[in-house]
């Protein structure tokens, strides 16, 4: 079964919605069938499981020559691994929410708050709290026995949500989340929304699956979950409604709106204000001088953004349109059904951290910047380290006249020059360049972003030629895009944004092909440069554990000169962990393209047959 392209996503949701509009009773009736189809598959599952595992058992107490018949054609061999197969399959395991976690007994305030929504809302249980550093907040449900439900309630508070908004604010943050899992909820959209939540989760933890059993219930999934997502798409977004109406009934219609303005409005602010500037250290110090949380919870303090910034943030939040790619409708039709007027909140007094988190607060910072630093120390210095070189190559291009660099050279400083120095400077030297490869799309696209910024009319003929690179032609269209209907140019506009879904169907193909290998793909001789290969084969021969190597290359439909290599890797010695080693052994390869790597046996020997018998022993 192929899998749902966002398109075809996009198109089942938009059909549903007017199917909803139009019948809304029979659009719940199918919202029931197409939700019980998914514990339908799983129930046939389970019967074939029983079925099998009762019949060897019975064929012993029943039937001894039946029993030794079963032994005797050896069809006991294939029904017991069948069998197991498929216990596996279903005792599959979601991963659970990651995150800070809190001792809620060490938060009597964040604790009281939590519980008196959950009584005032008859909500779910809180099962565990968890702090990230998103601006966001949730309430995720785990199945600890995966298909079998059995669920597990984290609320995932985002730190930076909570040193941004008031207590009330954040309160009716909370309450919209508690609302989706409350008995305020209608229950049946409550239970929709937690359907949908779970196949979701299901299909997530049955990626990349090779068992016979895994493969089985993905290809299942891979084609139910995203069209029951895409049916049960109106429905979902009439519960963010509800679930802001239950919000504004606990505090008020005014208080939930301001909440969604601060969200919407204050995390630009701190990404771009902030965060940015935080990072832009990282070209010119070896270390962070401050430390990234504490930081910013004083720059929320004492640095509050102007009522005129706040206003021309919160009109262009209030420009953007409802989509299909979330179940949140727009920000503008969130407040119209708030029936208030958006407008910028107070200064916020006291945070809902300062609050609900208390005397713990700076400890939790503390803590932030410690497991921060511990991530991000490397990647600053790297940072650090690039920005130094590149100033000095910069330097040392400079001496020389543009005519005379090499091609490589001459590209380098027209980049370089972009990132470190002059816009207009670095436009000149890709038009140098682009006298020497007039068509090359790498070098149109840089010449017509940078055409854009003037806002020249040229660019659109080198955002044109741009769209010959696939890695490419999406950005192109966005800034042509932009650039005619700035100018209220709506038929020109039109042929970009056909474009663009054109190729932005293409490139979901082409993700899907890519995304995995399977049994029965097509397969044939890795095509790749000898250069490649030499490396490859270098590289796999040093590794002390691999005994034996196999390459073959998956045949594509789309991009096919950029290749997709399979891996057939045979370790040597007693190994404890075969996947672990084969994963470190391909990362050291360092391949800058597709790839699988598997072993020759276990769930993944009818593969690693196929990639042998199609490619090539290298090792």
């Amino acid at each position: 079964m192929r899998e749902t392209t966002q398109t075809e996503f996009e198109m089942l949701a938009h059909r549903a919605e007017a199917f909803a509009l139009a019948h809304p009773r029979r659009y719940k009736l199918r919202i029931l069938l197409y939700a019980l189809l998914g514990y339908l598959f799983i129930v046939f599952m389970l019967f074939l499981l029983l079925g099998l595992a009762g019949g060897i058992i019975g064929s012993a107490f029943i039937s001894t020559a039946l029993f030794i018949i079963l032994l005797k054609t050896k069809l006991i061999f294939v029904i017991l691994p069948l069998a197991w197969v498929l216990i596996k399959a279903l005792w599959v395991r979601v991963e659970p929410p990651r995150g800070y976690k809190l001792d809620i007994k060490n938060f009597p305030g964040l604790n009281r708050e939590i519980e008196t929504l959950r009584d005032q809302l008859k909500a779910v249980k809180v099962h565990q709290v968890l702090l990230t550093p998103e601006f966001n907040a949730a309430v995720v449900q785990t199945p600890r026995l995966g298909i079998f439900g059995w669920h597990k309630n984290t609320l995932i508070l985002g730190l930076e949500l909570l040193l941004s908004l008031s207590p009330e604010q954040a309160r009716a943050v909370l309450a919209h989340e508690f609302g989706h899992l409350s008995g305020n909820h209608s229950r049946f959209n409550g239970w929709v929304y937690r359907v949908r939540a779970t196949w979701e989760h299901i299909l997530h933890a049955y990626q990349g699956s090779n068992s016979f059993g895994g493969r089985l219930m993905q290809r299942f999934f891979n084609w139910y979950s995203p069209r029951f997502s895409a049916y049960s798409f109106a429905l979902a977004r009439a519960n963010e409604y509800q679930a802001d109406a239950i919000a504004a009934a606990l505090t008020s219609p005014q208080t939930v709106a301001e909440a969604l303005v601060n969200t919407h409005v204050t995390s630009s602010y701190a990404e771009q204000d902030y965060w940015a500037q935080y990072f832009k250290k990282a070209d010119d110090l070896p270390e962070p001088d401050l430390p990234p949380w504490a930081g910013l919870s004083r720059f929320i303090n004492q640095s509050r953004i102007s009522q005129e910034q706040y206003a021309t943030r919160l009109n262009r939040v209030m420009q953007q349109e409802t989509a299909y790619h979330d179940t949140h409708p727009a920000l503008k039709d969130r407040i119209a059904a708030l029936k208030v007027e958006p407008a910028p909140p107070d200064a916020v007094q006291e945070t809902a951290a300062e609050q609900w988190l208390d005397d713990q607060l700076s400890r939790v910072l503390d803590d932030f910047d410690r497991e921060w630093l511990q991530h991000n120390r490397e990647t600053w210095r790297s940072r650090y380290e690039y920005v130094r070189d590149a100033r000095k190559t910069l330097a040392d291009l400079a001496g020389k006249q543009p005519a005379d660099l090499t091609d490589d050279d001459l590209w380098l400083k027209a980049t370089l020059t972009e990132e470190f120095a002059d816009e207009n400077e670095a436009l000149a030297l890709y038009r140098l360049m682009q006298t020497r490869h007039p068509e090359h799309p790498k070098v149109a696209f840089a010449v017509g972003r940078l055409l854009y910024n003037h806002q020249n009319e040229a660019c659109l003929e080198q955002l044109k030629t741009a769209l010959n690179d696939p890695q490419l032609a999406l950005d192109a269209c966005r800034y042509a895009y932009a650039f005619l209907e700035n100018r209220d140019r709506p038929e020109e506009a039109r042929w970009w944004e056909n474009t663009f879904n054109e190729q932005n169907r293409i490139l979901e193909e082409s993700e899907q092909e890519r995304n995995r290998l399977q049994p029965g793909d097509p397969l044939e001789k890795a095509d790749i440069p000898a250069e490649l290969l030499q490396h490859i084969v270098t590289t796999l021969k040093a590794h002390p554990k691999v005994k034996r190597a196999w390459l073959a290359g998956k045949r594509l439909k789309h991009f096919p000169e950029y290749p997709a290599l399979a891996f057939v890797i045979q370790l040597k010695g007693f190994v404890t962990n075969e996947q672990k080693i084969i994963e470190q052994v391909i990362a050291a390869l360092n391949l800058d393209c597709t790839h699988y790597a598997i072993p020759n046996n276990g769930d993944f020997k009818k593969l690693a047959k196929q990639i042998i018998k199609a490619g090539d022993r290298i090792v």
